[in-house]
C-alpha cells in the first residue's frame, strides 16, 4: 500500500506541475471574461502551493519525490484541445471553466484516493497535509461552476460551432 500511495502523491505531483506551468497559465491568458481569469489566476497560485505541499507529503513519508504518468489528465487536455479547436469564441470561456473543472474532479479524485492511503498506513499527518490540498480543490472547483454556467447562458444564442 505504501508504493501505491507513492505512485498517487506521484501522479498528484505531475497534475499540480502540469496545470501550475503550461495549463492555468493558458487557461489565464486566453479568458476573455475578467472574472474567470481572476479565477484561474488565483487558482494558479494555490496549485503551486500545492506542488510544494505533494512534495512536502513525499518528504513526510521520507522518499524522494517522483512523477508518475497521469494519463487522466493527458486526456482531459487532448480532449480540450481538439474541441476548443471547432468552438466559435463566444464558447471558449465557457468551454474552459467547463474543462477545468473536469480538471479538479479529476485532482479530487486522486486526493480523495491518496487520503485513504494515508489513513490506512496510518500517515496521519500526509493525510493532514493532503486533506488540505483537496479542500483548496473542492474550493476551486466551486469558484468555477458559476463562471462555466453564466458563460454558457451568455453564449446560449449563437451558434458552438464556429
Amino acid at each position: 500500500m505504501r508504493e501505491l500511495l507513492l505512485k498517487e502523491l506521484g501522479k498528484l505531483l505531475v497534475v499540480e506541475e502540469t496545470l501550475s506551468r503550461s495549463i492555468l497559465p493558458k487557461l489565464e491568458q486566453e479568458a476573455q471574461d475578467e472574472q474567470l481569469k481572476q479565477a484561474f489566476g488565483e487558482h494558479l497560485e494555490q496549485t503551486r502551493q500545492h506542488v510544494q505541499q505533494v512534495q512536502a507529503a513525499f518528504a513526510e513519508l521520507g522518499s524522494e519525490p517522483a512523477g508518475q504518468d497521469a494519463k487522466g489528465l493527458d486526456g482531459l487536455k487532448q480532449e480540450r484541445e481538439a474541441v476548443v479547436a471547432e468552438l466559435a469564441p463566444a464558447f471558449h470561456d465557457g468551454f474552459n471553466a467547463a474543462a477545468a473543472m473536469g480538471a479538479e474532479n479529476y485532482e479530487i479524485a486522486s486526493y480523495e484516493a491518496a487520503i485513504r492511503l494515508a489513513d490506512a498506513l496510518g500517515e496521519q499527518d500526509v493525510a493532514l497535509l493532503l486533506r488540505a490540498t483537496l479542500e483548496q480543490e473542492v474550493q476551486a472547483l466551486e469558484k468555477l461552476a458559476p463562471h462555466a454556467t453564466r458563460l454558457a447562458d451568455q453564449g446560449v444564442k449563437e451558434p458552438a460551432v464556429g
